[in-house]
């Protein structure tokens, strides 16, 4: 089961960045990495066995998913410092809210993968949990270093960390509080497909949980006109109820 978890993340994170394109083969292919790295207890990084119950201050000292130790070991590592570096850059500034350079991504890991959304999803998670966690320039190192990543591969990881920890930090505080957040509600009734004595709406939720990812999501939902009534007023008396708090607070 964890390893489906695993590979959740990384469809779900890779699909909101590359969202025209399907992310099954991804997928697939991360799933073959780690049926390689996670065959035995005790996996071989090169020259370092990393001890399958390991715990990392980059991922809040627990465990470090199969699939990110995977991609390390068969994308991240096989590029070059400067591409590596550079694609850590482009990750960063999308976490923080930039326009994400997909024909650069590809270039940059045309060696080694055909799309580099595996690549991208885990450069996302090492960065945004280091950051989360306040993991220091040289633990977040050593970590991945642990994880087989080289060393001057690992520093310009570092490089990249210590440019827009804080910033990536301030963005996820931002989001802190705002899973499941009602963004819209939109009458969508149409005579021809709401049933009798219904209405039909549209609710957009931003960052809700799915799958226990946060996921922009559409429903489409029926209501009875009876019941759509009653709702009314009872949110006429919440909100009643919080005004009057808040006048007590202003007094």
């Amino acid at each position: 089961m964890a390893w489906r978890m695993n590979l959740r993340y990384l469809a779900n994170c890779s699909s909101q960045v590359f969202s025209s394109r399907s992310t099954d083969v991804c997928a697939g292919r991360a799933y073959s990495c780690l049926q390689m790295a996670s065959s035995n207890s005790k996996r071989q990084v090169g020259s370092i066995l990393v001890d399958a119950v390991d715990k990392f201050r980059f991922c809040g000292d627990g465990d470090c998913p199969d699939w990110v130790l995977a991609e390390i070991i068969s994308t991240l590592s096989n590029l070059s410092v400067d591409n590596l570096e550079q694609l850590a850059q482009i990750v960063a500034k999308r976490i923080s809210g930039a326009q994400f350079e997909e024909a650069v991504v590809r270039s940059l890991t045309s060696s080694v993968t055909n799309d580099g959304k595996t690549a991208v999803a885990c450069v996302h998670y090492m960065l945004t949990n280091a950051a989360r966690y306040s993991c220091s320039e040289t633990i977040f190192g050593e970590e991945i270093q642990q994880l087989g990543l080289p060393k001057d591969h690992a520093a310009a990881m570092c490089r990249v960390l210590q440019a827009h920890a804080t910033v990536i930090r301030q963005k996820l505080i931002d989001k802190a509080f705002r899973i499941n957040e009602l963004q819209s509600i939109r009458n969508v009734t149409s005579p021809g497909e709401t049933p009798p004595n219904c209405a039909t709406l549209e609710l957009k939720i931003s960052q809700e949980l799915v799958d226990g990812l946060p996921k922009d999501t559409t429903h489409i939902v029926n209501i009875e006109c009876a019941q759509l009534g009653a709702l009314l007023d009872e949110m006429k008396l919440a909100r009643d109820i919080m005004l009057k708090y808040e006048n007590k607070e202003n007094t």
